[in-house]
């Protein structure tokens, strides 16, 4: 159950991020970009950026990528990739071997010249999809600390010639991943790598670095030779570490960065808002790259922090479920509470219901008079009027009225009752009547045959009543047959004549009250008994109907207690104003779009063809995921589609943290307050992601940029708390988002002394280089 409400909570927080992406003018990227990953190290941030990449541009399948490896890349779309030499290396020399390898190996060059001219004409194929090929953007992704990152100006180079022949703009950035996370075992190797590659990006990085090598190939295996005259080798390197500016590493640190990356090449390429306004502010990379340079000789360098609040989706989600479900228990609890006389009906219970199974199991009545042929005609009225009625019958029908109500009434009902089977008439009412009928449900029918005596909407217990009423009525009427039997003919209540000549009238008065009193009592007798037999089998058959239901409740129960549980744990860690209220507002969202429903639907839409009708059918002995799977289905489709889901995320947050838990509670969180809130944790949440020392960083330069509504009140309210400061340069990325809102602040202009990093590392790197380790091609030894 877990997995099932994770996935769910999962697809429907990316359901509604592209709702909201959907309505995003800017989440397409203008011009083709190729980003190119180089080493082992950044595999995992190739998937996550490709991801990243897809859910959030608009025009992600025009995007390139390729991957130099060592050991295992990826396979998908867009993807190209090259698997570098992998001889077992020696740690002391595996950079400067693996360039010499790479030189030496022509087969390699031919494959890579190969793949590079494939990526171009793919991207050439993927015109349509962006506003101008005048341009095109490479984007460079290495681990600092990944030996493969020898070879960076070789790959980024050659590849950098082979879109100019179809571009006439190549412009190129490095993104530099930093670990300064100590592992504890190879922190000080790892870190003389990382520094190696530094102090090479410090030289590629200069006015004079010029580069010339012949690494294009003729298909005929002609060399070319590709040149990069006097000039820094990447436009702009920002370098990104786990650790932010203030010394912190942090575990979201490392999938911020993959987030930054993608971030700042869309702020780089994106489509631009036509529409103009002063504090909306664009970016503009060659501004960036001017401002943070400033009058700096020697190389500097960029960096870049990232926050963003978004709706806790996945917790409203499960909240929502949780609530809606606890809303169909209780309904169907509440629809229990019925009249008794009610209850009988639907289980055919009824008197009336019981003249049926009379008139099926019972000879008529009228039979009775065919017992008035029994009496011989010889007798009169005077032989018997001193007898006592038990007396007269035995002379006058010397026991054969007794054989005849035996033969036609006691034995066809024992015979019938012999074979009385109703389950399937009882099964039928307690499923179509209550079960599957959309007023009542699987709970009444569990609570009407619970063996509880203190509840009046209980059917056995109903039934017990109609027993013992049946039972005293049989009580009666033995008595009164006993008592009738015992009267004298002449004393009985019936008609009589003391006129002359009217005995045998008066024998046949005697003998119709006879009947009437005796046998029509008798008949009541059996009619009470069929009564009885079939209320003790309705018993027994419902005692059996209630037990194959308790798994099904249990299931129901256990349904909602993970539900609950699941819900409260994704609040664990809420405690911030911001995701406060969640199960509180939901609640009572939740009761509003029933209320909807019900006025929609019906009062009892719970139990319709649209939600629930089959409810006992998806209560599968031990598989709680068929009853939850159907639930999230009923949700995704008639709850969460509607509109109180899809609210502006700052309608919604602040509502929400405004609602009222507690009547003694009256602390209510007003715009302005929640807004600050809000602003400081984006502020907070947005420092650099690199440590540098502050005394020595001369060139300090930032741009804040904030992705969201530009024309909500939130970000009118940043946006003049940024402008009053008027430290940095301040934009907006215009997005209607629904989701949340992101912040991305750039800071440029530090040198690698500048980096702490780089001021630690340095001493292992001196004690490994004076040790004989060679971090260097021969080209680069005197760096």
């Amino acid at each position: 159950m877990q997995d099932l409400l994770q996935k769910y909570a999962d697809s429907f927080a990316i359901q509604l991020e592209k709702i909201s992406q959907s309505e995003n003018v800017q989440r397409s990227v203008n011009y083709p970009i190729v980003f190119l990953f180089l080493g082992d190290l950044v595999k995992d941030a190739l998937l996550a950026i490709k991801k990243l990449n897809k859910e959030k541009w608009h025009n992600s399948n025009g995007i390139l990528y390729f991957h130099a490896y060592q050991t295992e890349t990826i396979l998908a779309d867009n993807l190209f990739s090259l698997q570098l030499a992998n001889n077992g290396f020696d740690r002391q020399s595996q950079r400067k071997e693996l360039v010499e390898t790479f030189y030496q190996d022509e087969t390699m060059l031919i494959e890579l010249n190969k793949i590079f001219r494939k990526l171009t004409s793919k991207l050439a194929e993927y015109g349509r999809a962006f506003s101008s090929l005048q341009k095109v953007n490479l984007c460079v992704v290495t681990a600092v600390h990944d030996p493969a990152n020898i070879l960076i100006q070789e790959f980024t180079l050659l590849l950098k010639s082979i879109l100019q022949e179809s571009f006439r703009i190549v412009e190129v950035d490095l993104f530099g991943l930093l670990m300064e996370k100590q592992d504890g075992e190879n922190f000080a190797f790892t870190t003389s790598l990382g520094i190696s590659f530094l102090k090479e990006l410090d030289n590629y990085q200069q006015n004079d670095y010029h580069f010339e090598r012949d690494l294009q190939l003729t298909e005929d295996h002609l060399r070319l030779p590709i040149c990069h005259p006097p000039s820094p080798l990447f436009e702009v390197v920002y370098l990104l570490s786990d650790k932010n500016e203030n010394g912190l590493i942090k575990e979201e640190a490392v999938q911020q960065n993959y987030e930054l990356i993608s971030h700042l090449n869309l702020l780089k390429n994106r489509k631009i808002w036509t529409e103009h306004h002063e504090k909306m502010n664009s970016y503009s990379h060659q501004s960036f790259k001017r401002a943070m340079k400033g009058n700096a000789r020697d190389p500097v360098y960029a960096s870049a922090g990232f926050a963003k609040v978004t709706r806790p989706n996945k917790a409203i989600v499960l909240n929502a479920a949780s609530h809606f479900f606890q809303d169909l228990l209780e309904t169907l609890k509440r629809q229990s509470k019925q009249p008794r006389e009610k209850i009988l009906q639907l289980f055919d219970l009824s008197e009336s219901s019981f003249q049926k199974y009379y008139e099926h199991f019972l000879p008529p009545a009228d039979r009775l008079y065919d017992m008035l042929g029994l009496m011989r005609v010889s007798n009169s009225y005077k032989a018997v009027r001193k007898m006592s009625l038990n007396e007269t019958e035995e002379f006058l029908y010397e026991g054969g009225t007794e054989t005849f109500f035996y033969q036609n009434f006691e034995e066809p009902v024992r015979e019938f009752l012999g074979i009385l089977d109703l389950r399937e008439q009882i099964e039928w009412c307690f499923y179509e009547n209550v079960i599957n009928h959309e007023q009542y449900g699987i709970y009444c029918a569990y609570s009407w045959t619970a063996d509880n005596v203190h509840s009046e909407s209980n059917v056995l217990n109903a039934i017990s009543k109609l027993v013992q009423e049946t039972k005293q009525e049989q009580l009666k009427l033995e008595e009164h047959l006993e008592l009738t039997y015992q009267q004298i003919v002449d004393r009985c209540d019936f008609n009589k004549s003391y006129l002359p000549f009217s005995a045998k009238k008066n024998l046949t008065s005697f003998v119709e009250y006879f009947f009437n009193e005796v046998y029509g009592t008798k008949y009541e007798l059996l009619r009470l008994k069929v009564k009885l037999a079939i209320l003790n089998q309705y018993r027994t058959v419902l005692k059996g109907l209630h037990r194959s239901l308790q798994p099904k409740i249990r299931l129901m129960n256990k349904v909602d207690t993970f539900l609950k549980k699941t819900a409260a744990d994704s609040l664990f860690d809420s405690d911030d104003d911001l995701d406060k209220n969640i199960a509180q507002y939901y609640s009572r969202v939740i009761q509003l779009i029933t209320a909807k429903l019900k006025e929609k639907r019906g009062p009892h839409f719970f139990l319709n063809e649209r939600f629930f009708k089959n409810l006992y059918g998806y209560l599968e002995d031990d598989q709680p995921e068929v009853l939850l799977e159907r639930l999230l289905v009923v949700c995704d489709r008639e709850i969460l589609s509607q509109e109180e889901f899809h609210r502006t995320f700052e309608d919604e947050l602040l509502e929400r943290a405004n609602v009222i838990t507690d009547y003694e509670n009256r602390e209510i969180l007003s715009k302005e307050e929640l807004f600050k809130k809000l602003y400081l944790r984006l502020d907070e949440s947005s420092s650099i992601h690199i440590e540098v020392f502050n005394y020595t960083q001369v060139n300090r330069y930032e741009e804040k940029y904030f992705f969201g509504d530009f024309y909500s009140q939130f970000m009118r309210f940043a946006l003049e708390k940024e402008h009053d400061t008027r430290q940095w340069k301040v934009g907006c990325v215009h997005e209607k988002k629904t989701s949340g809102i992101e912040k991305l602040t750039l800071m440029g202009g530090f040198t690698l002394k500048d980096l702490m990093f780089y001021r630690n590392g340095e001493r292992y790197y001196k004690i490994y280089t004076d040790n004989g380790y060679e971090f260097h091609s021969k080209a680069e030894a005197s760096v």
